[in-house]
C-alpha cells in the first residue's frame, strides 16, 4: 500500500516538473469576432454587389499569431448568384454546392484585415424579397509556439451576418395634382394628361404622391411650381422606384392666351404738346421746332394699358430733321413703330395773315393793318363767318380765333356791339400777332330801308283811295229808283240751216256765247240775253203790282 503511494507522488512530481518546463499558452476562446457587411438593400438585376468578411481576434489573442481561418458562407439561392471571391492576402474561396468555403493557407495574415470580399449578382426575377448573408462553422486556428506542438483550433460563434432586402420597383404615383386640383381621370398606369387653364393663370403648382414608400420624386422633376407661357406647356414628373427604375408621367398644360394685340399709340407728345391730328393707324408724323438747344423730349401713350414702348431718340440734335422712333409692343407680343422727325428750324418765321374776310362785309383787308370794324347788324350776325389764311406754313405757325364764331353758336348769337373778335397766330417761336374785328353800332339811313318806308305810305293811299270811292258808289247806288224792271227766261230762237248744208255737214253744237238783246227805250237801261244750255235770260217791264206774280220769273224751253 506504501508502495503505490510512493509511486503515484512520483508520477505527479513528474509531471509538475513537465508543465514548467512547457511554455504557456492561453488562448481566449469564444471572444474572437467575424462580421459580414456590405448592401443592405439589392435591386433585381443588378451586377458586381460586393459583400466583406472581416475577422476580429479578441484583445487577449492580439498579439497571437493564428494561421487557419475556416468557414461556410451562408446565402439564399433564390435571390443571390455567387459569381467571385475577391480575397486578402494568403486567403481563398472555394464555391461548393451548398455554399462558399472561405480558407486561409499562409499564418503571416495580419489580425483584423479583410479576409474576403464575396462578389455577387442578384437575380433578375428573385423568389424572396428578403435574405441574409452569414458565415457558419467558422474555424480559427491559432499556431503553437512549443516545435511540433499542434495549432489551436477555436470555434467562433460571435459571427454578424449582414441581412439584405430586395428593393422595390414600384415606381408608380399614387395623385398628382396641379394648383391644388386633382388631374381629371389620374390613374396611376396612366402616364399623359392634358389640363387647360385660364389666361389668368401664370404658374402650375405640381404636387404628387408616390405609391410605394420607397419610391421618390426625381431631383427637379418633382413637386415645384412651374412658369406658365401663354399656349402649350410640358411639365414632366419622374418617378424613381427604389430599385432605381424610372417612370416618367407628362402633363401637358395649355394656357389661354387672351392677350391683346394691340399694339398702337393713342397719343404723342413732342415737349409735351400733343401732335394735331394724331391717329393710332397714322406712324408717321413730321413737325417742326424753332431753334432747339436739346433733343426734344417724345413721350406717347398706349392704346392698351398693357402695351408697352420704347421712344429711340437720335444720337445728337441738327438743324434739319431729326428722326425719332417708338417701338410698340402688345400684350402678347406684336410690335408697331412709330415715327416722329422733328425738324429743328433757324429761319425767321412770318405770323402775318395771307388773307381774311368776313362773310357780309368788305373789309378791304391788308396784312399789316391788324384792327377792322364791321356793324353790327342783327340778320347778317346770324350768318357771320370769319374766314383766314397765314402766310406761315401749318406746320411753323397756329391760328386761332377768339370767341370762336365759327364752331359756337352761343359764342356768335352773343355777340354784340362793342365785342371784339380776335385772330392770335403764334409762330413755333413762341411769338404772336394778333388781328382784331371790333364791332360797332350802324348809324347810317339805309337807302332800301327809306324806299320801304315809301313803299309802304304809297300802299296805304292806294288803300285809302279805294276805300273812299267804294263807299261814295254804295252811297249813290242807295239813292237810285228801284227797277221795274226783272229777269225772265225764254226759249232761244233756233236758227233754221239750209236743208243742203244739213246733208252734206254733221250735226254740230251750237255756240252757247251771250247774245246782246235790244235795249228798251228806257234811258241807261240795256237788255241782253245770256244763252245757257237751252233758254236765255231776258229783262222784262213788269208792274209793282205784278211782282209777285208768278209769271215774273220764267223758263221757257226750246221745242
Amino acid at each position: 500500500m506504501k508502495k503505490n503511494n510512493g509511486i503515484k507522488l512520483w508520477g505527479l512530481l513528474i509531471s509538475l516538473l513537465a508543465f514548467l518546463l512547457i511554455p504557456m499558452n492561453i488562448y481566449a476562446e469564444g471572444n474572437d469576432k467575424v462580421v459580414v457587411s456590405g448592401d443592405s438593400t439589392v435591386a433585381a438585376g443588378a451586377k458586381n454587389v460586393k459583400y466583406t468578411v472581416t475577422f476580429t481576434p479578441d484583445t487577449a489573442n492580439a498579439d497571437k499569431n493564428w494561421t487557419k481561418f475556416k468557414a461556410d458562407v451562408s446565402y439564399s439561392s433564390s435571390i443571390l448568384k455567387f459569381e467571385s471571391v475577391e480575397v486578402g492576402k494568403g486567403w481563398s474561396g472555394i464555391k461548393k454546392d451548398n455554399g462558399i468555403e472561405l480558407s486561409v493557407s499562409d499564418g503571416t495574415a495580419a489580425t483584423g484585415n479583410i479576409v474576403a470580399t464575396l462578389v455577387f449578382s442578384v437575380l433578375d426575377s428573385p423568389k424572396t424579397k428578403n435574405d441574409t448573408i452569414t458565415l457558419k462553422n467558422v474555424m480559427v486556428s491559432y499556431s503553437n509556439e512549443v516545435e511540433e506542438s499542434p495549432d489551436t483550433s477555436l470555434s467562433i460563434s460571435k459571427v454578424t451576418g449582414q441581412s439584405i432586402r430586395l428593393k422595390e420597383t414600384d415606381n408608380t404615383l399614387k395623385s398628382l395634382k396641379v394648383n391644388g386640383t386633382a388631374v381629371d381621370g389620374f390613374k396611376s398606369d396612366t402616364f399623359e394628361y392634358d389640363v387647360n387653364v385660364e389666361s389668368s393663370v401664370s404658374t402650375a403648382k405640381i404636387v404628387a404622391t408616390v405609391n410605394e414608400s420607397h419610391a421618390k420624386l426625381k431631383d427637379g422633376s418633382g413637386n415645384r411650381t412651374v412658369n406658365l407661357d401663354y399656349g402649350s406647356n410640358t411639365i414632366k414628373v419622374i418617378v424613381v422606384s427604389e430599385s432605381g427604375k424610372e417612370q416618367t408621367y407628362t402633363l401637358n398644360v395649355t394656357r389661354e392666351d387672351t392677350r391683346s394685340t394691340d399694339a398702337t399709340l393713342s397719343s404723342i407728345t413732342v415737349d409735351g404738346e400733343p401732335i394735331e391730328n394724331f391717329s393710332s393707324t397714322t406712324y408717321k408724323y413730321a413737325l417742326k421746332k424753332y431753334k432747339l438747344t436739346a433733343l426734344a423730349k417724345v413721350d406717347a401713350k398706349t392704346t392698351d394699358e398693357k402695351a408697352k414702348f420704347v421712344v429711340t431718340p437720335p444720337k445728337s440734335l441738327v438743324v434739319g430733321e431729326n428722326t425719332y422712333t417708338i417701338t410698340v409692343t402688345s400684350e402678347k407680343g406684336d410690335t408697331s413703330i412709330y415715327t416722329v422727325v422733328v425738324n429743328n428750324v433757324e429761319n425767321a418765321i412770318n405770323k402775318k395773315l395771307k388773307t381774311l374776310s368776313v362773310k357780309g362785309y368788305d373789309i378791304n383787308f391788308d396784312c399789316n393793318n391788324n384792327r377792322y370794324e364791321i356793324r353790327y347788324n342783327k340778320s347778317k350776325f346770324k350768318k357771320l363767318h370769319i374766314y383766314y389764311t397765314t402766310m406761315g406754313a401749318s406746320d411753323e405757325v397756329v391760328a386761332t380765333l377768339s370767341p370762336d364764331i365759327n364752331n359756337d353758336e352761343e359764342a356768335l348769337k352773343d355777340l354784340t356791339v362793342g365785342d371784339e373778335i380776335t385772330i392770335t397766330v403764334t409762330g413755333i417761336d413762341g411769338e404772336k400777332v394778333e388781328y382784331t374785328i371790333v364791332v360797332v353800332k350802324d348809324n347810317r339811313i339805309s337807302f332800301f330801308l327809306v324806299l320801304e318806308i315809301f313803299l309802304i305810305i304809297v300802299i296805304a293811299g292806294v288803300i285809302i283811295v279805294l276805300v273812299i270811292k267804294r263807299k261814295k258808289d254804295n252811297e249813290q247806288k242807295s239813292k237810285r229808283k228801284p227797277s221795274n224792271y226783272k229777269t225772265t227766261k225764254v226759249a232761244k230762237k233756233e236758227e233754221k240751216e239750209p236743208e243742203e248744208e244739213r246733208e252734206e255737214t254733221t250735226p254740230r253744237r251750237r255756240s252757247r256765247s251771250a247774245v246782246e238783246i235790244v235795249e228798251s227805250d228806257r234811258p241807261k237801261r240795256r237788255r241782253f240775253s245770256i244763252y245757257e244750255d237751252e233758254y236765255e235770260e231776258v229783262e222784262v217791264e213788269v208792274d209793282d203790282e205784278d211782282e209777285d206774280d208768278d209769271l215774273s220769273s220764267t223758263k221757257e224751253f226750246r221745242r
